[in-house]
């Protein structure tokens, strides 16, 4: 059985191949890029390997720059930049990855931050960058075009930024996350009246190719009605969830709180506060090597007026 999930992240706030993306327009204002994924490394047999990333990331493809520069990018909506690697980057990092070369773009000028940084050195989970900062021309598909700050890093730690299989990241989180003014793309869409219904979306499958539309989202690819939750605060896409539900029945594992929850993109794991996950996992009795994957509960999340939505 294939499955399927289409996330609608809407605004209402004031403001192909291995080388190739398959970018198209459906009708005015709406684009839709398609994803790639990583895949599962095998072992002995073709069997996969314990250290398989299947499905951790699904990445595609933007244009940067005049004439325009191809960049792999991972779209996240738990950041709130986009980062590129730059063409003065020497660093293991950004060895493998494909560069953005801000002097072979005739629209490129430096920029500085609200305080007048010129450079700026972000750090994630793991790993970190630092980079000077750029306006340029930023294009996703062949039509959805806006001159946005962004950061192109000089600098990349070699752990994790080596062994993605995408280039750079495009943060889609609120522009508490960004780095300023003129930095949050999702913004600069909608203020230039280019994000249709002030909405983007993803659609993430196995039984095809991955999207991500900006400008609404593609009723085709619904496999039930839309269930709207309000965001809670405006920097991580975080909403409220009512309780943790296995086949159906609630666990109550949220308390009276309930549970404070960020959509994020960019991350391939559900996580949480460590007592919640050895509960969860308790219940849910999975064996390391996932040995009784068929016989697992359904994992669903009480969420608004929903009953349940699950995998």
């Amino acid at each position: 059985m294939k499955h399927s999930l289409v996330l609608v992240l809407a605004l209402f706030t004031a403001f192909a191949d291995a080388a190739k993306l398959q970018a198209s327009r459906a009708r005015a204002g709406r684009v839709s890029v398609t994803l790639q994924r990583s895949q599962p490394s095998t072992g002995r047999a073709g069997k996969p390997s314990s250290d398989q990333v299947h499905k951790t990331a699904y990445w595609g493809t933007i244009s940067v720059g005049n004439p325009p520069q191809k960049l792999s990018v991972v779209f996240d909506t738990g950041s709130g930049n986009l980062v590129v690697p730059s063409s003065s980057c020497r660093t293991a990092g950004c060895k493998p990855h494909a560069k953005y070369d801000r002097d072979a773009s005739s629209t490129a000028e430096d920029v500085q931050s609200d305080d007048g940084a010129a450079s700026m050195e972000i750090t994630f989970g793991t790993g970190s960058i630092d980079g000077k900062l750029i306006r340029d021309e930023v294009c996703i598909g062949d039509s959805l075009c806006v001159d946005a700050n962004f950061i192109a890093a000089e600098h990349e730690t070699t752990d994790p930024f080596k062994d993605m299989p995408f280039d750079g990241i495009l943060g889609l989180g609120f522009k508490d996350l960004s780095a300023g003014n003129g930095f949050n793309l999702v913004d600069g869409l909608s203020e230039k009246g280019r994000l249709l219904g002030g909405q983007f979306s993803f659609y993430v499958t196995d039984g095809g190719d991955s999207q991500v539309t900006f400008g609404g989202y593609r009723p085709e690819q619904l496999a039930s009605d839309i269930v709207w939750a309000p965001v809670t605060r405006e920097a991580y896409w975080q909403v409220l969830i009512d309780d943790i539900a296995l086949d159906g029945e609630p666990k109550q594992l949220c308390g009276k709180s309930k549970c404070q929850v960020a959509v994020d993109t960019g991350t391939s794991m559900l996580a949480g506060p460590s007592e919640l996950i050895q509960q969860l996992e308790a219940l849910v009795a999975a064996e390391r090597d996932c040995s009784n994957f068929e016989s697992l509960p359904k994992l669903g999340f009480r969420l608004g007026d929903s009953s349940e939505l699950g995998a």
